[in-house]
């Protein structure tokens, strides 16, 4: 189980066009109904959170760690790796975990790229996450076809596994379907299609011994948070069913066991051989 902490505006101000508008925080407001429901399944989840929010809302992120789940990093600013150099990039890592560590005092030891944004054309960045001192990347979603975003990379199996000698990659969930990997049971996806989709897809994971990363935004569970002129079909992405995401998030912690990414490094699993 897996959440990207980022603000609702720094995935859609890109695509918003040059129009000003208000950039009030409400990070927290999601974070808090994340907490309140994972408290009352039982649930331990990693949080992939910005440099930026921990920096500019320390609180929210020492509340985060103090419930017992894992901070790690999801960049210091949102921005796609495809539209940074090496240098820029591993800047703008290093400057991430710095602020995490700065807040928590704990280890940092996972990364999720904005937008799923480590691709065929973006593997260098896994060099730099390995020197980093990272164990695990969880960027890769290893569709066929890329709905709603430029990130995917296909090919890759979907079980978590080695990608580089030192760092593991938990690859996000997809449902084969007819042969073609689909992105299921993460954010938009969970919330456009139909309930049985996600748990299909997760079963089938499950059921041959694999675990199912899944993921969502803390945006996602603040239903009122502004609304910006977006293109479609971003608007859909962003917007779409929102109302339900919370009902639907709390069946699926019910129907399901989940844990953050150290706990399945911890488990050792046979997966995990080099």
């Amino acid at each position: 189980m897996t959440f990207d902490v980022e603000e609702w505006f720094d995935a859609q101000q890109r695509r918003a066009g040059s129009g000003k508008f208000c950039r009030e925080s409400r990070v927290r407001i999601g974070v808090d109904k994340i907490l309140s429901a994972l408290h009352k399944g039982g649930v331990k989840a990693t949080f992939f959170v910005l440099g930026s929010v921990a920096e500019k809302d320390p609180q929210v992120i020492k509340d985060i760690s103090a419930d017992g789940h894992e901070i790690a990093t999801h960049g210091y600013t949102h921005r796609s790796i495809s539209e940074q150099t090496p240098v820029e990039f591993e800047n703008d890592l290093l400057r991430s975990i710095d602020a995490l560590k700065g807040v928590t005092g704990k280890q940092v030891s996972g990364f999720r790229a904005p937008g799923y944004s480590i691709t065929t054309r973006t593997l260098w960045a896994l060099d730099i996450i390995e020197k980093a001192g990272l164990k695990y990347d969880s960027s890769i979603y290893p569709v066929s076809i890329r709905l709603f975003t430029k990130g995917g990379a296909s090919g890759y199996q979907q079980h978590p596994f080695y990608i580089k000698k030192n760092l593991v990659e938990f690859p996000l969930v997809t449902l084969d379907v007819f042969g073609i990997k689909i992105p299921a049971a993460t954010t938009a996806y969970f919330r456009i299609y139909p309930y049985s989709i996600s748990g299909i897809a997760i079963n089938r994971l499950n059921n041959i011994g694999i675990p199912a990363t899944v993921n969502f935004h803390s945006w996602e569970f603040d239903e009122f948070h502004p609304r910006l002129p977006l293109p479609f079909p971003y608007n859909i992405k962003h917007y779409y069913n929102l109302e339900k995401i919370r009902d639907r998030f709390n069946r699926l912690i019910t129907e399901f066991k989940f844990g953050g990414c150290m706990d399945q490094l911890a488990l050792a699993i046979p997966w995990a051989i080099k």
